[in-house]
């Protein structure tokens, strides 16, 4: 479908907000219920939240954190000619050669299947810091990443023929370069490993040598529920961005990025409720695994899956479409599915918090007000040891739930002392970890020539006890966020973080 024709039917809603650059005056800026929650654990004494405000901003600061997320993300460099964008990526070799860092698509590695989540995620983290501190290196993150969902679906068209861009591939691959970033550093992009084709039962690669954007390029189909929760949150932010960006550049990225999710997301509506891809011919069609649906279990399960569909709805049109979810937990498909697979748990989580934040969003209280005490409800089953869940057993557990904790805060749950702790330990075992990290800067002399993988090689390696990389911000995301609920523990001072001439003081 041409871009005029979903614009002609799809108006600027004023709770998304149109504008540019103003004070999102259309867009909520409040939790518009109370939601409290009975007091657990030992108060938190302000000399703690004043030593981990030190400690969190003190590592964004002296590994430069995000001018680094810049710095070894890599996509296609305005200087080729064509879009830029950067994304995330897993399955990426960084290779060290003289003054010259290469970032290598590895196949030894894998296809990076899922790198839309990532990417994602910290799209969340480097907008809501940009707004919040107005730092420009968060807000050209913000901008690069937000690209990144747009080449998603550009690049996923294919040939001048094909009118259906809101089909989200799971990465492309475009052209070799090599250019030199504006601090002089010399950085090249190599992805001849993956100029080649294969289909797998969740993935295949086909090329698509006459896309209108980006020319010649390998397109990998099936994009995955793995990743779309995350890229909904993200979504939620982006009127935000659209407004108050600080930059024209911002904001137009910004709207072009959420034009886009919108689209996304009425296709996956529009289409039963499934993520549909296109094949070596850019045929559109449903996969029949699950990885591509929100329906398949409903036979099963009346109530499978309904955040993931009411969060689709939420974004395609601004309303429930008559997906009812009350409390968005307590089917019988989440534990189910989250024995079979621990992913699931992110899966099903990311989706719950999704629903919630498109719901204040787009204004609709009398959805998110249950969703978010069903939210509640969630994570006090998550962490009471007298019930059982499969989860449980993964080493990841109790990290993974500290992470669950701190994305919940910004979509509006008060947490108690006792789970704040439990954000505070990880987040603080996580900086001394990730300060230990010998290869913040790939081009500094010391570090010798040599292939560096994604997995501890150019990133900190994460395990159970420490963050991932790509986690590492949140706190940015929980204190720019209109939904941060006063009645909960506090255990950062986010005047503190909002002052960066404050971090790591």
């Amino acid at each position: 479908m041409p871009r005029f024709l979903f614009l002609a039917f799809l108006p600027c809603l004023s709770a998304l907000g149109c504008g540019g650059g103003g004070e999102s005056s259309s867009l909520p800026h409040a939790l518009p219920f109370e939601f409290s929650r009975p007091a657990v654990g030992e108060p938190i004494a302000e000399p703690e939240v004043q030593s981990l405000t030190d400690e969190i901003t003190g590592f964004w600061k002296d590994t430069d954190f995000f001018v680094w997320l810049l710095e070894t993300s890599h996509g296609n460099d305005e200087s080729t000619g064509k879009p830029d964008y950067l994304i995330y990526w897993d399955d990426v070799d960084a290779i060290k050669q003289g003054d010259t860092v290469t970032f290598k698509n590895a196949s030894r590695h894998g296809g990076s299947h899922n790198n839309a989540e990532p990417t994602a995620l910290l799209l969340a983290q480097a907008l809501s810091g940009h707004l919040l501190t107005g730092d420009p290196a968060m807000g050209e993150v913000a901008e690069q990443y937000a690209k990144s969902i747009t080449a998603l679906m550009k690049g996923f068209v294919y040939d001048q023929n094909d009118a259906l861009i809101f089909i989200t591939s799971r990465n492309i691959i475009t052209q070799n370069h090599a250019f030199t970033l504006p601090s002089g550093k010399k950085k090249a992009v190599d992805y001849s490993d993956w100029y080649s084709s294969y289909e797998g039962w969740n993935a295949a690669r086909y090329h698509y040598p006459n896309n209108p954007t980006f020319g010649d390029v390998w397109v990998t189909t099936m994009r995955s529920k793995d990743d779309v929760h995350a890229m909904y949150r993200a979504a939620a932010w982006l009127p935000y961005l659209a407004e108050d960006g600080r930059t024209p550049k911002v904001r137009q990225a910004a709207r072009e990025a959420l034009e886009f999710m919108r689209g996304f997301a009425k296709d996956i509506v529009d289409t039963g409720y499934h993520i549909r891809s296109k094949d070596a011919q850019g045929r559109p069609f449903v996969p029949d695994q699950d990885l591509a649906s929100f329906v398949d279990y409903l036979d099963v399960f009346p109530d499978a899956e309904c955040d993931a569909r009411l969060a689709s709805a939420l974004l395609a049109s601004g309303d429930s479409l008559g997906q009812e979810c009350g409390s968005g937990q307590g089917s019988g498909y989440d534990p189910a599915a989250g024995a079979i697979n621990y992913y699931n748990y992110a899966i099903i989580d990311g989706f719950h918090m999704a629903a919630v934040l498109l719901a204040l969003v787009h204004g609709k209280a009398e959805i998110a007000e249950p969703l978010l005490r069903g939210l509640a409800t969630r994570i006090e089953r998550y962490r009471d040891p007298n019930v059982a869940e499969a989860g449980k057993s993964n080493e990841n557990w109790e990290r993974d739930i500290a992470i669950l904790l701190l994305e919940a805060a910004a979509v509006g749950l008060p947490l108690t002392s006792d789970e704040a702790r439990q954000v505070m330990r990880f987040l603080r075992q996580s900086v001394a970890a990730h300060r230990t990290f010998p290869n913040w800067d790939l081009w500094d002399a010391a570090v010798p020539d040599g292939v560096y993988d994604f997995r501890s090689g150019y990133r900190p390696a994460a395990s159970p006890q420490t963050f991932r990389a790509c986690d590492m911000a949140f706190v940015l995301e929980y204190c720019f966020s209109p939904f941060r609920n006063l009645a909960g523990a506090r255990f950062v001072d986010c005047e503190r973080v909002k002052d960066l001439a404050r971090w790591g003081r």
